[in-house]
Order: C-alpha cells, then sequence, then structure tokens
C-alpha cells in the first residue's frame, strides 16, 4: 500500500474512494491521476495482498479496479472473489491483456482489455459510481 493511502487524512467516511489495483506502477499511476482529476479519493495498491489489506480496513471503498495478471500470491482473480465475499455491494472493474472468460465477466460490473481506454475506464468508474450512490439513496 502506499504511503498516500495509509496517511491520507482525505480518506473520510463521505469521501468516495476507489482502489486501483495494479502491479505496474507507471500504469497504475496514469489511472489513478484520472481518476483523481475528477474528484475521487484514491487508493493505489500493488498487489492483490495489499488490497485484500485495504478491503478488510474499515476504509471507505466503493469501487475496486483490478488488473487481472499480477506476479503476486493473490492475483486479480482471486482478489475480485475474495472481494466480492468481504464486501458484497462493492462495484468490480477488471483489467487484462487476456480475454475474459465468462466467470470473469460474470463476477465484474466492467471488463477492460489492455492496453488501457483510460477516457472509456474513467467514463465507466463514474457511472458504477452513480449507480452506487442511487441505490444507496433508495434505501
Amino acid at each position: 500500500m502506499t504511503e498516500e493511502v495509509a496517511h491520507n487524512p482525505a480518506c473520510d467516511e463521505d469521501a468516495t474512494t476507489v482502489l486501483v489495483v495494479e502491479d505496474e506502477v507507471l500504469i497504475r499511476l496514469m489511472i489513478a491521476d484520472a481518476l483523481r482529476a475528477q474528484g475521487l479519493h484514491v487508493i493505489e495498491a500493488s498487489n492483490g495482498e495489499e488490497a485484500m489489506r485495504v478491503l478488510q480496513s474499515a476504509l471507505p471503498v466503493e469501487l475496486l479496479l483490478t488488473d487481472i495478471r499480477m506476479a503476486s500470491e493473490l492475483d486479480g482473480r482471486a482478489l475480485a472473489l475474495a472481494a466480492r465475499g468481504v464486501r458484497p455491494g462493492l462495484k468490480l472493474i477488471v483489467a487484462s491483456s487476456l480475454e475474459a472468460d465468462d466467470e470473469l465477466a460474470g463476477l465484474a460490473d466492467a471488463v477492460f482489455s489492455k492496453p488501457y481506454d483510460l477516457n472509456a475506464i474513467v467514463d465507466r468508474v463514474k457511472s458504477l459510481l452513480a449507480e452506487a450512490h442511487h441505490a444507496r439513496q433508495r434505501r
């Protein structure tokens, strides 16, 4: 987990927070910066283990965006499955350089292939967060 995450006072309970999990640092920074430019709070993790620590914490993560192929014990597929168990209402976007199989496509709210279309990812993140916000208001 980046230091910014661990000590980010802006991550309060009312913030809209996205967890970006990508082992390629430049790609992770590119996505995180684009989301921050939209006014979102972003937590960055470089692997599945870091991401699970965030998801098991009290941090208010509303959306998980994860790469599938990561060089860690907990790859993106295992992370997505575990995330659904820990936070069933969590919005989930997965990305891969390979074609998503039916299981993965059924698990995620959106699937993107690499190379990333950054504008499409940002638009989909915003629409999924809007859906989550409307669902909370109906309760």
